[in-house]
């Protein structure tokens, strides 16, 4: 029987990683998966996307997030509708979307995008680049869509918007 040893959160935070930094769940350091350059390059189309259509909102990449005092995630994609207040969040931004990188497991993906669905983020995407599909996660679940839609900014973004 192996125990791990648990990392104080004020250590997780002043520490620098060779890698993807790791996320931060309870005292232990979650390894991300490397994204490929389909995950980079949909990350961009989205920064693209987001920042000629709706310049106001505050867009965010590769962003820490602290969804409690022992919870650490680190969003692919995150919007907001204003400027975070703080270095690592603790309010949840309005969107939040995961890329799925290759080797990622969608048992570990679906309790990420559950947490924020807990934490109070309004819309929760999934883009997939190897199969080019997109999802979204509400109280009813994930669920496959044609499109992304924010109605309250007259916002629909395609498959083709993304995907080369």
């Amino acid at each position: 029987m192996s125990t791990r040893a648990l990392v104080p959160v004020e250590e997780y935070l002043r520490m620098s990683f060779d890698g993807p930094d790791p996320e931060y769940l309870d005292g232990e350091l979650v390894e991300r998966n490397l994204g490929d350059d389909s995950h980079s390059s949909t990350q961009a189309r989205l920064a693209i996307i987001f920042g000629k259509r709706l310049e106001r909102l505050k867009i965010r990449t590769e962003l820490h997030l602290r969804l409690s005092p022992t919870h650490i995630r680190i969003a692919d994609f995150a919007v907001f509708l204003e400027k975070p207040a703080e270095r690592i969040p603790t309010s949840p931004p309005h969107i939040v979307v995961e890329i799925v990188s290759p080797g990622d497991r969608y048992t570990e993906i679906h309790d990420k995008l559950d947490e924020y669905r807990r934490w109070g983020i309004k819309h929760i995407w999934l883009v997939d680049p190897a199969s080019q599909n997109f999802s979204v996660y509400d109280e009813a679940g994930l669920r496959e869509v044609p499109a992304l839609g924010l109605p309250e900014f007259e916002l629909t973004i395609q498959k083709s918007d993304v995907f080369e």
